[in-house]
């Protein structure tokens, strides 16, 4: 109880710091960046900022600019996806028991029990549910209209999959499961790979995996720091595998380049789990992991595509 206590007190004291440094800033309300015909205000980062920071708390320890640029950027990749998801507002639509799901995912990772707890949370950086909700909804949106974009460019060899499985079941009773967080992250030409990848392991180094993953990674991941979850084996490509045996728990693996980027794989724990599924569920989970896996590949072409038509103005 002293504990929660004392986080509260923390917590209070950082935004307290961090809103009377900015107060003037916010009372004199302006326009920092355009894109296209959205505007982003002082206001909106300052709110964004601490929406980022009650997803991943690390991100209190990082300066104040480093903090104002990342909420800038978050807000303006979602301002380019609400952009290109609004020229089809009546094709697309929010199922109520999705958006539910999405909901739950956000506070369970968040180690949270409940939807009232979720609000609780919440409230003490000054965020409404609404807010989160709006935030999930062009997400799931966006997802559509990716896969609606895409879809005949999936390619899931199902005999492979179904391979996998039946292997794994024939030799062997148990599944290894890797916890795993992720940096993904790309560049613009290949001589700017060693000053990237250095500049993310420093920041890592400095400030956390998470944080890291924050700042750097373009995955959907980064705004929980990068944390994937517990992953199946068979769900991961024998490459990826092949550099998580050779690093321990706690410990990251070397650059991995994959088609979508570069990706950096911190493992968090190994499990072993006994194998109780049948092989229809299992082979049913590796094609959606497989499907979701290649969407967020197209995902991150057509985000790209979309940034570089957009016009982004900072005032």
């Amino acid at each position: 109880m002293l504990k929660t206590k004392i986080n509260l007190i923390v917590i209070n004291l950082f935004f307290l710091f961090f809103f009377s440094n900015n107060l003037k800033a916010a009372s004199n309300f302006y326009i920092v960046t355009k894109v296209d015909n959205e505007i982003i205000t002082n206001v909106d980062i300052l709110q964004e900022a601490n929406y980022l920071i009650s997803l991943n708390n690390d991100l209190k320890k990082i300066d104040k600019n480093s903090l104002i640029n990342l909420a800038k950027e978050s807000l303006i990749r979602e301002k380019i996806k609400k952009n290109e998801i609004n020229k089809y507002n009546k094709s697309l639509v929010v199922k109520k028991e999705v958006l539910q799901n999405l909901i739950q995912n956000h506070y369970k990772k968040l180690q949270l029990n409940n939807i009232d707890e979720f609000k609780n949370y919440l409230a003490r950086y000054n965020i409404k549910l609404q807010n989160i909700e709006e935030k999930i909804k062009i997400e799931i949106l966006w997802n559509q209209r990716v896969y609606f974009n895409y879809r005949k460019l999936l390619n899931i060899n199902v005999e492979e999959l179904k391979k996998k499985v039946e292997d794994n079941k024939n030799n062997n009773s148990k599944i290894t499961k890797y916890l795993l967080s992720e940096i993904l992250f790309t560049i613009e030409n290949k001589k700017d790979f060693d000053k990237k990848n250095f500049e993310i392991r420093e920041k890592i180094k400095k400030n956390g995996f998470k944080t890291a993953a924050n700042i750097y990674s373009i995955s959907p991941t980064s705004n929980f720091g990068g944390r994937i979850g517990l992953m199946n084996k068979n769900q991961l490509s024998q490459q990826i595998v092949n550099e998580i045996k050779l690093i321990k728990p706690g410990e990251i693996t070397k650059t991995i380049d994959v088609p979508n980027g570069f990706l950096i794989l911190k493992l968090e724990n190994v499990v072993t789990e006994k194998i109780e599924k049948d092989l229809k569920t299992e082979l049913d989970n590796l094609i959606r992991f497989e499907t979701d896996r290649q969407l967020n590949q197209f995902s991150i072409i057509y985000f790209n595509k979309l940034k570089l038509r957009s016009k982004i103005s900072h005032e």
